[in-house]
């Protein structure tokens, strides 16, 4: 797989390019960046790209949870951290 050069295309007019995007440029490993307005506001990428990413986030917070577990860290279940973040966001 040869690597295309990225590109940017407005949203608008990758609606009508879908498959045409994903059958050249993504699929020959590029990048399409999302634009609105001129900004940057999404991108599609290879599946092996997305895949890779969410590897390395998954290690990234295995890795910080071991840590915090072997500092001996206080810890709260999941379902009291997100209620805890809810109503700190809900205060703001």
């Amino acid at each position: 797989m040869s690597a295309m050069p990225d590109r940017e295309i407005p949203v608008t007019e990758a609606r009508g390019q879908l498959p045409a995007l994903l059958d050249t440029d993504v699929r020959d490993g590029g990048v399409v960046y999302l634009t609105r307005h001129g900004r940057r506001v999404g991108a599609i990428v290879p599946a092996d790209v997305a895949e890779r990413l969410d590897e390395l986030e998954d290690a990234y917070w295995s890795r910080r949870a071991n840590e915090v577990l072997q500092a001996g860290e206080p810890t709260i279940p999941w379902d009291e951290a997100v209620a805890l973040l809810e109503s700190e966001a809900a205060d703001q």
